[in-house]
């Protein structure tokens, strides 16, 4: 029979792992697990990392860990991943180890990955239980971590989704260009929370980006402006062809300060996308300032770049019908071309004006 101190290890064992359980996603699975582990082992400090395949960037978390010292444990948990994920299959995996003089590290491993690590302030006193119950409290908490994080990647697939199936929906309905850039920037600002958003087209030369389409507290001062291709950090993206995310736009050697200075927006972070039908260059979409005052996010870079692709061929195609009516239908058949017509130029398939001359 157990003895009490056996049977309340063993009852708060089963209530931390009711923590883990009960957490619904990756975002509160901390808020469950690390006061419930601070209670247990009688630690006043821990951290938790969490890393895996389907995270785009790993997460930390602490409590009672001064501000200083993060960095340092985030770099230490960084290499200590490193080196066990470099080890060799039949090497004995070290059931904890000390990241410095205070903390005493778990690691945690779902089957052949691991997902993290734990790491507590245990002093001289040690886990008020036997390491076989706490390595299976471990084992329950990695393979947790690995489900909620596959949940993760699977609600952002959907998401992502969705969102470009929303785009692409609208984008194709027969509206100018300059409804349908509307309809996509709020959709972007929407999507990542953003304050502004634009689209810079290049000119015919393209020598200059124009502000095509801009939407949110800079549109009455951007509209129209313009600067060249190879200034800023659109200009940079128009030269690599890779999208970024800028989250310290100021200190970024690249910045082009004079739009901010003429127009009085201060930009803090951006996502900036380079606008690519085909190997068509035809611009590049920015979403610029964070409305929580937060970081941009990989996440949030990768639905924006699926929006991209669409809003280029949207552009594109645009410019293929705006050439259509310039050049035939407007010479051919007047200025006033469409009026009347069943199939007006504003959708991609050529009127029936048009086709009727060719029959």
């Amino acid at each position: 029979m157990l003895n009490p101190v056996t049977a309340e290890a063993m009852n708060q064992l089963f209530d931390l792992s009711e923590g883990v359980f009960s957490a619904e996603n990756l975002d509160l699975l901390p808020e469950r697990v690390l006061p419930q582990v601070m209670q247990f082992s009688g630690t006043d400090a821990l951290f938790l990392y969490i890393t895996t395949a389907h995270l785009f960037t790993p997460r930390f978390y602490e409590r009672g860990i001064p501000t200083d010292d993060i960095d340092q444990l985030k770099t230490v948990s960084v290499a200590q991943l490193d080196r066990l994920a470099s080890m060799p299959p039949s090497a004995t995996t070290p059931r904890s180890w000390k990241a410095n003089s205070q903390f005493t590290v778990y690691p945690l491993r779902d089957g052949t990955e691991y997902v993290g690590l734990l790491g507590l302030s245990l002093g001289d006193t040690g886990l008020p239980i036997s390491s076989r119950l706490w390595d299976r409290y471990l084992q329950v908490l990695a393979s947790t971590i690995h489900r909620l994080a596959e949940q993760r990647k699977s609600e952002r697939q959907l998401s992502h989704l969705n969102t470009y199936m929303t785009v692409s929906s609208m984008l194709a309905q027969s509206l100018g260009l300059h409804d349908m850039l509307e309809t996509a920037l709020y959709c972007c600002m929407e999507v990542v929370s953003a304050e502004t958003a634009t689209v810079l087209l290049l000119d015919d030369e393209k020598e200059n980006f124009l502000f095509y389409q801009v939407e949110g507290p800079t549109k009455p001062m951007l509209m129209s402006a313009n600067f060249p291709t190879d200034a800023g950090i659109a200009g940079s993206i128009l030269k690599s062809g890779m999208s970024e995310v800028i989250n310290d736009v100021v200190n970024d050697p690249r910045f082009y300060g004079k739009i901010d200075d003429e127009s009085g927006y201060q930009t803090r972070n951006m996502i900036a996308l380079p606008l690519i039908a085909g190997e068509e260059q035809v611009g590049i979409l920015e979403v610029l300032n964070k409305i929580d005052g937060k970081d941009f996010t990989e996440e949030e870079h990768l639905s924006l770049m699926m929006i991209a692709e669409e809003v280029a061929f949207a552009v594109r195609n645009a410019k293929i019908f705006e050439y259509v009516v310039d050049s035939y239908c407007k010479q051919r058949q007047g200025l006033n071309t469409c009026a009347g017509c069943k199939r007006p130029l504003g959708s991609w398939t050529p009127c029936i004006k048009y086709r009727e001359e060719l029959l």
